[in-house]
């Protein structure tokens, strides 16, 4: 489903355009494993065509990765599952998105951990900045040293580089960064090889073989080669999802094919 706009409020359509969830929320986000994040009345939850909603009482959801959420009560976050159960009580400063079995969270104290699905710490930091885990590798910064690469899941320093700024999660081989002398994004596989040359104002995901960049405030999508493939035309532009993707050109939106 994609969400549509109409007098004030959200719904959303099927890829042919029907509507299938008749406007009546405040937002309606993009889905994620099935279930479609929803706000009313200042709280969020879920719905999905199959009925296995989550009830819309939370301050903030995020979205669903490996069947586990993100969720905010009283300034705190915790998560659940697609049951509503929780698994990780909401007792930490920021829970972020489950990735390859673990999710990084924040504590009070600022202290990063990533944590497994029964909330076991596996890796804890302080004075760092690191990523999600994604082909086994995350993105970390020592902010003491300004060391930075990716580290893998034992916590050691396996790309070590120069070159980037910053780094970005891996999808489907490939993982944006952003070189130090041109502040432009460019793509590296696991070794951290460049395989896409930094020239790009920004950058996505690849998702189905395409991936989102933006030029002159438009968004298009290259290959895994870095050839345009569709112009930069778009307001905004979604990653591909079973060969269609959801586009917005000023107040009109639709859906393309590849």
């Amino acid at each position: 489903m994609f969400p549509i706009h109409e007098n004030g409020v959200w719904g959303y359509i099927d890829q042919k355009g029907n509507v299938v969830v008749s406007p009546q929320f405040d937002y309606a986000f993009y889905g994620s494993e099935g279930l479609y994040r929803v706000k009313k009345n200042g709280k969020q939850g879920y719905i999905s065509l199959e009925n296995d909603n989550i009830p819309i009482k939370y301050d903030v959801v995020g979205e669903f990765h490996e069947g586990y959420c993100p969720i905010k009560i009283d300034n705190l976050w915790g998560a659940i599952n697609k049951r509503d159960e929780v698994i990780i009580p909401s007792v930490y400063k920021r829970v972020w998105h489950f990735s390859e079995g673990w999710v990084k969270a924040e504590t009070i104290e600022d202290v990063i951990q990533f944590l497994d699905t029964e909330g076991g710490v596996q890796l804890q930091y302080t004075d760092v900045s690191v990523g999600h885990f994604s082909h086994g590798l995350a993105f970390f910064t020592d902010k003491k040293t300004k060391r930075n690469g990716y580290i893998n899941k034992e916590g050691e320093l396996v790309i070590s580089s120069t070159l980037f700024s910053s780094g970005c999660k891996f999808a489907e081989g490939l993982a944006p960064a952003r070189y130090y002398s041109t502040r432009k994004w460019c793509f590296i596989n696991p070794s951290g090889d460049i395989v896409i040359e930094p020239i790009y104002e920004s950058v996505g995901f690849f998702s189905e073989g395409l991936c989102t960049f933006k030029r002159n405030e438009k968004t298009g999508y290259i290959n895994k080669t870095g050839d345009v493939v569709i112009p930069p035309l778009f307001d905004f532009a979604s990653d591909f999802y079973e060969g269609t993707a959801y586009v917005v050109v000023g107040e009109r939106y639709g859906i393309i094919n590849k």
